[in-house]
């Protein structure tokens, strides 16, 4: 089953992080985000400012409606990243994947083709 189809889990905060080999084995699986500092991360590059602020706010939205949110912040005026992150467990867990392979289906089919 594709990552971004799978459910996901409504109460994680009695399972362990995912180990370093299961994220190891589930990275392929959403091209364009790195493990980084314990968390999933990708970037993209907005034209201006404001362009950055709306595009956070419409993965604000995208993530509030699974109840699963990312850590997003605007770098250098233009760069918006987005971190995913189990706080509850202290590590990343399967919803991270899942919501990292969510947010790439959802912004490739908004622009019409690849991140």
């Amino acid at each position: 089953m594709d990552l971004s189809s799978e459910p996901i889990s409504p109460d994680v905060a009695d399972t362990a992080p995912l180990t370093r080999r299961e994220i190891a084995d589930l990275l392929p699986e959403i091209p364009g985000w790195s493990l980084e500092d314990g968390r999933l991360v990708a970037r993209f590059a907005c034209k201006e400012f404001c362009d950055a602020v709306a595009f956070l706010q419409e993965i604000a939205r995208f993530s509030a409606r699974e109840d699963h949110h990312p850590d997003i912040s605007i770098r250098k005026g233009r760069i918006v990243d987005v971190a995913w992150y189990t706080y509850a467990i202290g590590g990343l867990s399967r919803n991270d994947f899942i919501m990292a392979a969510r947010l790439s289906e959802w912004l490739r089919c908004r622009q019409g083709g690849a991140l």
